[in-house]
């Protein structure tokens, strides 16, 4: 195994070991022991990629952004910023990382996936020459995808993917 596997496998592991254990514990009241030995690697594993356990959910959140932004990078077209079909994907992308995520909001670092939100759509539909107006208008859109997500993962909703998404168009149409 590479050097670059081998590291992506130990943060891997330690990601899933540290939802693992937030499930019957607090952040602060899981130790460096208990990750790295639930994990199955050694404690200067964890240290040479982390400095905090708050950076275990950092590093795995940008991973996942990163390769959101490029999963969508081929895209010929990026549509509007509330098309069904950018909406769609959004959902479903993230909702496969739906454990992750209501750890990431249990532990009060829920921010950091409308942070997240916020870059992206920026980045993507956002110039200076569309005005203020559109610059407010693309967080509270950013904002309310982050909201009603939080709200459809946590409390286990029973709507599809499809189903929220159509909603949420509702709301925009």
């Amino acid at each position: 195994m590479s050097t670059n596997h081998s590291k992506q496998f130990s943060r891997d592991c330690m990601v899933q070991a540290l939802i693992q254990l937030l499930q019957t514990k607090s952040l602060s009241n899981i130790t460096i022991s208990e990750l790295t030995e639930r994990a199955g690697v050694s404690r200067m594993t964890y240290y040479r990629n982390y400095s905090s356990m708050d950076e275990i959910f950092i590093s795995y959140l940008k991973d996942l952004v990163d390769a959101y932004r490029q999963d969508v990078a081929d895209w010929p077209d990026k549509g509007n910023y509330n098309d069904y079909r950018n909406m769609l994907h959004c959902y479903e992308y993230f909702d496969h990382y739906r454990e992750f995520i209501a750890c990431l909001v249990k532990t009060g670092l829920g921010h950091l996936l409308l942070q997240a939100l916020d870059s992206y759509i920026l980045d993507t539909y956002y110039t200076e020459d569309k005005g203020r107006d559109f610059y407010y208008t693309l967080r509270a859109f950013s904002g309310s995808l982050y909201n009603i997500y939080v709200t459809w993962i946590m409390e286990n909703s029973m709507e599809s993917a499809e189903e929220i998404v159509s909603i949420i168009c509702k709301i925009y149409s």
